[in-house]
């Protein structure tokens, strides 16, 4: 009956996820932690996003000029949900960040032989992260990060182990144009009971550049705009490479309050496309939104909340 229940859950656990994959383990690892990286198709290799980084490339924590607090909030697939809540701040050796993921797929009802039923919670992880980045100079900067999870399938299976993440950043001498690299969920399998899964090791390569037009006075609240157009490469274990693009394009008024306008767009992904998303920030506190399409498993929605000391 367990090894069954086991079986259950693990199907369960994979439909629920949007980029599940049948030879790893680990897919909480792998989602993004913040609706702005959500609305650009995750393309965030290059981007220096601080807190919002995390997800991505570590190296980005650099882009926290002051202590940021980041929480996002995930809603769309059979009822599941996904949270996070991050924060980076800026010492004389560079940027220290901490922070917690959960996830919950809601109930499941099971039947086991003989005709019992039961409703348990179909699945619940949770994942602590500390890391540090620093600029190196020269336009680079660089950043690693650990994280130690936990998970639990059907109330019955769980694992713990742990898994880091190193990046690299480079802002070349062209103008607007920032590079990134990273490699994400080193470490050992995941373990169920006697058998063990490989976790989602995932390499991005990608490039930001950013074309702005700044006012000459923002103190007489004139109106600035910045476009930022990304790309990344994206091979995760056992998967075949994909690319993603995005584009973000802000408006500026004064010195305190930009809306900006998001999307981006998968491409040779199994269930991830188009997504669109918009922020708005007004003086230290940012509010951000996202749609990710999950072809055939429906529509996510992202929301994320920041402040910044």
């Amino acid at each position: 009956m367990r090894r069954e229940l086991l079986a259950c859950a693990l199907t369960l656990a994979c439909a629920a996820s949007a980029r599940a994959a049948a030879s790893t383990a680990g897919i909480t690892l792998r989602r993004p932690v913040s609706a702005r990286a959500a609305a650009l198709a995750e393309t965030y290799a290059a981007v220096a996003g601080g807190a919002s980084s995390l997800g991505a490339n570590p190296a980005g924590l650099v882009g926290a000029r002051c202590p940021e607090l980041e929480s996002a909030f995930t809603s769309g697939i059979l009822d599941d949900a996904f949270g996070f809540l991050g924060y980076a701040h800026p010492v004389s050796a560079g940027v220290l960040a901490a922070a917690v993921a959960y996830y919950d797929a809601g109930k499941v009802e099971l039947v086991f032989p003989g005709g019992a039923q039961e409703t348990r919670a179909a699945q619940r992880d949770i994942v602590g992260q500390a890391g540090w980045a620093k600029d190196l100079g020269a336009g680079f900067s660089a950043g690693v990060l650990g994280k130690f999870y936990r998970f639990e399938l059907a109330q019955e299976a769980r694992a713990s182990g742990f898994a880091a993440d190193g990046g690299l950043q480079w802002a070349v001498p062209l103008r607007g144009l920032r590079l990134g690299a990273s490699v994400s969920n080193l470490g050992p399998g995941v373990k169920y009971e006697s058998e063990s899964n490989p976790l989602p090791l995932t390499a991005r390569f990608g490039a930001a550049w950013t074309l702005a037009s700044r006012p000459p006075d923002p103190a007489q609240n004139d109106t600035g705009t910045r476009l930022t157009l990304l790309a990344d490469g994206v091979k995760v274990r056992d998967e075949k490479a994909y690319g993603s693009v995005g584009g973000e394009f802000g408006i500026e008024v004064g010195s305190s309050m930009e809306l900006a306008l998001r999307a981006g767009w998968a491409f040779n992904h199994g269930s991830d496309g188009a997504a669109f998303g918009l922020g708005v920030r007004e003086g230290r506190f940012t509010l951000d939104y996202a749609l990710a399409a999950k072809r055939e498993l429906g529509n996510v929605h992202h929301v994320s909340l920041g402040v910044r000391f």
